[in-house]
């Protein structure tokens, strides 16, 4: 990919935002690619951006998602409004960046820009697409209803989040637990119905870590065209410590009678009171009450 044109987007208020664009310019001033960078302003600003660009391009352009995976989101978001699936790159510099995790990618700046450059052939992802009748969304990592939004509900509050990582968002778990309140889930998963009259969280997932590097499925792949759900039932405080253990040590928290996954390839969930849900770590408020899920294929330069 010698030669290419990169044009960053970057989420300067990311936990290494401000650093972020003097080791860009650093480094690319190294290499005989040319490049552009863009501030992102506000939240969604990045979808706007990546969108606009997408419409003009050129064919040896590649735009670059530079920020944690709310950021990766935004621009993913932008080229898939574009309707154009043109690939996208990424430089992880959020605080949880699991889809970074999830992959294998580099984590710093340098070798992630010269993964970019001396990637050949862009790898064909699955991102899932959420459809409901107030909004479409789409997530590289996860969507989730329940205890999960109320995380990010609670984050968003303190404004916290540089400082998220798995322990700070379990953590937060325990906190959210007090505030979340059991909810019935009718869920269609492929052509099987299921339905939880006390559910606490219920997630799509297509990698393996979300809040932070957290397995919340550990057999998620996002190569496989399938959906990974997990739906927890109403636990006592003690039994959610328990689960919790189980996921930081031997990820067998599955197993539990109280949790449920299924792998599937389209699902449609109805939340029959509101709940905050959550797309990549950022938050979707209390507005949904029926949403379809699916896989559906993205480009990553990676």
């Amino acid at each position: 990919m010698h030669n290419k044109h990169l044009i960053f987007i970057v989420n300067e208020y990311s936990r290494h935002g401000k650093k972020t664009t003097n080791k860009i310019r650093q480094v690319m001033d190294l290499l005989d690619s040319t490049y552009e960078i863009h501030l992102t302003q506000y939240k969604q600003h990045a979808t706007l951006l990546a969108e606009s660009f997408a419409n003009k391009m050129e064919n040896d352009t590649l735009v670059v998602a530079v920020g944690g995976d709310g950021t990766l989101n935004e621009v993913v978001q932008g080229l898939v409004n574009a309707g154009n699936h043109l690939p996208v790159g990424y430089i992880p510099t959020g605080s949880g960046n699991d889809f970074a995790r999830s992959l294998n990618l580099p984590l710093s700046i340098e070798a992630s820009i010269r993964n970019i450059i001396e990637t050949k052939n862009p790898k064909s992802l699955d991102i899932l697409v959420g459809s409901s009748d107030t909004l479409d969304i789409v997530a590289v990592n996860s969507i989730g209803f329940g205890i999960d939004g109320m995380v990010i509900y609670k984050i968003d509050q303190t404004k916290n989040k540089q400082t998220i990582g798995k322990f700070s968002y379990l953590a937060s778990v325990l906190s959210a637990y007090f505030s979340q309140k059991t909810f019935p889930l009718k869920l269609i998963a492929d052509d099987r119905k299921f339905t939880y009259g006390e559910a606490l969280l219920v997630v799509c997932t297509n990698n393996k870590f979300f809040g932070g590097g957290i397995p919340i499925h550990p057999q998620a792949v996002a190569t496989d065209e399938l959906i990974d759900l997990v739906v927890a039932e109403k636990v006592s405080f003690w039994e959610l410590l328990h689960i919790l253990f189980l996921v930081l040590t031997t990820q067998k928290h599955l197993n539990h009678p109280k949790i449920h996954s299924h792998r599937v390839s389209t699902c449609e969930l109805t939340l029959y009171t509101p709940q905050y849900g959550q797309r990549d770590g950022e938050l979707i408020d209390k507005n949904v009450q029926h949403m379809s899920v699916k896989p559906v294929k993205q480009l990553f330069w990676i």
